[in-house]
């Protein structure tokens, strides 16, 4: 029982961590973009199914779970931060996630970020029958 409440605690930790990064660097981007035209990244081509593979045998599952929608974790599917941001997050992220450093490599990123690309977003609730039951 103390094993959950501690893991929940580090859970929201993690959350807010990411959720404090994230803001941090809306404000900057927000005003840059009014300034300059907006440059568009080309993410490396990476493979799908590896990208899978590597999602999971890194643990990233564990705290983002099987499908990148989040947990303990930020929700990385359907996110639109850039290859280079993801790339440098992983390498040196704050907060409580651990830094992966040269433990993953530039390909194997490539091919998480594909994976997490490929997957499709969550349905709206409203479409989801059961969810939308009176009793």
């Amino acid at each position: 029982m103390r094993e959950v409440q501690v893991n929940c605690k580090a859970a929201n930790l993690v959350v807010l961590g990411i959720l404090a990064t994230v803001l941090s660097f809306g404000v900057p981007i927000a005003s840059s973009q009014a300034q300059q035209p907006r440059r568009t990244e080309t993410a490396p081509a990476g493979n799908i199914e590896n990208g899978k593979k590597r999602f999971q045998a890194h643990g990233c599952v564990s705290c983002h779970s099987f499908s990148g929608q989040g947990g303990a974790g930020a929700r990385l599917a359907q996110n639109p931060i850039t290859f280079q941001a993801f790339m440098n997050y992983v390498r040196k992220p704050k907060g409580s996630m651990p830094a992966f450093g040269s433990q993953v490599t530039e390909a194997e990123l490539a091919d998480i970020y594909a994976f997490l690309k490929s997957i499709p977003p969550s349905p709206d609730p409203k479409t989801i029958p059961l969810l939308n039951q009176i009793d």
